[in-house]
């Protein structure tokens, strides 16, 4: 059992953008509450920039993850925001050492990982295992939670779920970016959606019985490479500027926030995408994940859904319709937005989710706070890897399903 406590000290392993969105969160909320004691991060810059905002002692700096688990514990909580395929060594590693962990998902990137880490975890009963699925934390979502637990609207009979991807935040993570090869990360459903199907879990209060996906790689692919009007790089291709998908188009907007290019001359443009990943036409890259799958699910005690994602959309969010004995639910993310309607009364309601917060609308303070409140007072947290275990299954399977044309993959 965890004592309750006035501070809780920190470690990091991946000092990446995820790690730094809970920091600030932690900053504005917490700020005395806690202290951050050690990271591993291969990068000298972020190296340099902790270890003077956090008077972190040099001893406490380490080049990675190996070097850091070869220390005794150094903290209450490690935070492990590496790549997808590091989680599985560090997760089993850090907590035989006895850490509380909050772990970023994906969780892992094998099925037999995950099967094991449940496995682990369960040895380490009094330990803490928070993962990063926001989105049960999310104010949008947890309002949508607490208008179905009315029972208002009856029980939940079918829900059609879409994760829009955005075209442009596609061809950034998942056709040039880390994301965009399975055998490198993993399958686009899981690096991305994991905790969309985590949120059809939470939303039903259920447990997925069978699942089967379809989706394909469309259009990102050698094939659709015009060797006469294209070019490896988009610097040197005489259609980029009628290009959607134009690196220099993208970079230039700003629309991208996690990287940023000096794109100021065509020397700067050479010198920074000439001969970069994030240069490359989206046509001439080593990537295979998907680029739209389509998911159908069946639940406990009848409750189907549908899953999509898809690269092909304008915006980057969620939709939701929920449909209910009595009534419907619509959502939709940014603006942050529900409707209700009662198939009784006849009369709809909408809620407006005030959130002026970034990540995932306020999901990631959300996430954040709830974790410190239960970790300074020894309360519950309702995102743990116990949690997290099905809807990474759930995955798994639907990509063995879509791989296999679709064939309905029972979850035991």
């Amino acid at each position: 059992m965890r004592i309750s406590k006035d501070i809780i000290t920190l470690s990091i392993v991946g000092l990446g953008g995820r790690a730094n969105a809970y920091l600030n969160a932690l900053e504005e909320y917490y700020s005395g509450k806690y202290r951050l004691v050690a990271v591993a991060e291969p990068d000298l810059e972020k190296q340099k920039m902790v270890k003077d905002k956090y008077n972190i002692p040099t001893e406490n700096i380490f080049a990675d993850d190996i070097e850091f688990m070869k220390k005794d514990r150094l903290s209450d909580v490690v935070m492990i925001t590496t790549q997808d395929k590091l989680h599985f060594r560090e997760f089993a590693g850090l907590l035989a050492k006895g850490y509380d962990i909050i772990l970023e998902k994906p969780i892992a990137t094998t099925i037999e990982e995950v099967i094991k880490m449940k496995e682990l975890a369960s040895k380490y009963p009094n330990q803490l295992i928070a993962v990063c699925h926001v989105l049960r934390h999310s104010p949008l979502f947890t309002k949508i939670k607490e208008i179905i637990d009315t029972n208002e609207l009856g029980k939940i009979i079918t829900i059609q779920h879409n994760e829009n991807i955005g075209y442009y935040h596609y061809v950034h993570s998942y056709v040039r970016g880390p994301w965009r090869n399975s055998e490198e990360s993993s399958p686009l459903i899981l690096a991305k959606s994991c905790h969309d199907l985590d949120i059809l879990l939470y939303l039903t209060n259920s447990h997925a019985k069978k699942i089967a996906s379809f989706g394909t790689l469309t259009e990102f692919k050698k094939e659709n490479f015009d060797e006469e009007k294209m070019a490896d790089y988009c610097i040197d291709c005489k259609v980029e500027k009628e290009c959607p998908f134009s690196a220099l188009k993208i970079y230039s907007s700003q629309k991208i926030k996690s990287v940023v290019f000096d794109l100021s001359s065509v020397d700067k443009i050479r010198k920074y995408l000439g001969a970069s990943q994030y240069g490359r036409c989206v046509y001439r890259c080593d990537n295979n994940v998907v680029d739209h799958q389509s998911t159908i699910i069946e639940f406990d005690d009848g409750i189907t859904a549908t899953f999509n994602i898809s690269a092909f959309t304008s915006k980057i969010n969620r939709t939701i319709k929920i449909m209910c004995q009595y009534g419907e639910i619509r959502a939709c993310e940014k603006p942050y937005l529900i409707e209700v309607t009662n198939f009784k009364t006849e009369q709809t309601k909408q809620y407006e989710i005030e959130t002026t917060a970034t990540g995932h609308g306020g999901s990631d303070k959300k996430f954040i706070i709830n974790f410190m409140e239960a970790y300074l007072n020894n309360g519950k947290f309702n995102s743990t890897l116990l949690s997290a275990v099905e809807s990474h299954i759930m995955a798994f399977l639907a990509e063995k399903s879509r791989i296999n044309g679709g064939k309905v993959e029972e979850i035991k």
